[in-house]
């Protein structure tokens, strides 16, 4: 099969091989555990045991970050080399492990973990970030659903707390995260300001629900921000971002705010542990390092309240545009220089549905 496939580190474009490789098989997976860098020999894995898992024929998959900073070797878990790139995307079962025999044939979303990414035109999704692909999605829409909806899910429902009425500014608001950061949190009648960069991605988060935008591009942000929310403050940062703006950025929360920390699009940077005495809480949000139970449950709630959302129409998945399989270094250049907005989602050739 063809697949992305990184050996080395540094920039997609440098380091990105469409390779033929071999196809993932049962007999291989039997011997495989799961850790927070992807499948490695059952030995090694935290929790010694086999994830539930599904081999899935490809239709397309989402372009995102992590497709960039992985090959970088900064993100913030070590992925073994060689690897297959991609995290997530829509096709159909071919054949899984027991407790999943019920999927073969259906079409589903799912994430996909390395080496086994969803750039190949067979990969391996596992349980249990594993679902039908909702109805009225097609195959384009479904590829960029299950990660962003997910973990944007987690921060602003879960762990983040957002309530209504509240001020929430959602930083990198026009990226895959960010758009579905700025959904949910508007949803819940928060007033969400959306911190982007130019004003094709102001009117993209303005679409979404955001009451309020503010452009770095064209400014200073804290100023933006300021001239918005005057002494108030903020009452929640949602920030798929951080790097070096987020210590200014915190300045701006009002005592008894919250900073989601979501993301790594501008770096990890260390954190001044004097922050405490402005009485604010630094929450960390990442849907990984829970027990195998526990992340099962909270994927099929989660699910569920976002299957009812998307037939509600108070979500929607945000891929921004169609590329070729031939075209993601490029595009994943483009997106590590912030040219794009929300998912870039590859099609492959034996997806009708695609457009």
């Amino acid at each position: 099969m063809r697949a992305w496939r990184v050996h080395d580190f540094g920039e997609p474009a440098d380091v990105f091989r469409l390779e033929e490789v071999d196809e993932p098989t049962s007999a291989g997976l039997a011997q495989l555990g799961m850790s927070m860098g992807g499948w490695v020999p059952l030995e090694e894995a935290p929790y010694p045991m086999t994830p539930e898992w599904a081999i899935v024929d490809m239709r397309a998959a989402a372009l995102a970050l992590p497709d960039v900073t992985m090959a970088r070797g900064t993100y913030p878990v070590p992925v073994p080399r060689p690897y297959i790139s991609g995290q997530e995307g829509v096709g159909v079962v071919r054949e899984t492990s027991n407790a999943l025999g019920h999927l073969v044939g259906s079409r589903i979303v799912g994430v996909f973990i390395q080496p086994w990414g969803s750039l190949a035109e067979t990969a391996v999704a596992i349980a249990p970030s594993i679902m039908p692909a909702p109805a009225g999605l097609d195959d384009v829409e479904a590829a960029a659903f299950v990660i962003p909806a997910h973990t944007a899910y987690h921060a602003v429902v879960r762990r983040g707390q957002i309530q209504a009425n509240e001020v929430v500014l959602v930083t990198g608001a026009a990226g895959g995260l960010g758009s579905a950061c700025v959904q949910l949190a508007a949803a819940r009648g928060a007033r969400v300001i959306a911190l982007v960069g130019g004003a094709e991605k102001a009117e993209h988060c303005r679409r979404l629900g955001a009451t309020e935008t503010v452009d770095h591009a064209a400014g200073d942000e804290i100023d933006g921000i300021r001239a918005i929310v005057g002494d108030r403050g903020l009452d929640v940062i949602v920030d798929p971002v951080q790097g070096p703006s987020a210590v200014r950025l915190r300045r701006l929360l009002a005592p008894d705010g919250r900073h989601v920390l979501c993301g790594h699009a501008g770096g990890l940077e260390p954190i001044d542990p004097h922050f405490y005495v402005a009485n604010v809480t630094l929450v960390g949000a990442t849907l990984g390092g829970y027990p195998p139970a526990e992340m099962a449950a909270m994927f099929d709630a989660a699910s569920a309240d976002l299957t009812s959302m998307l037939a509600a129409g108070t979500f929607r998945p945000t891929p921004s545009q169609v590329v070729e399989f031939e075209d993601v270094p490029s595009v994943l250049t483009a997106m590590a220089a912030r040219r794009t907005i929300g998912r870039p989602v590859v099609r492959f050739a034996e997806s009708e549905e695609a457009r």
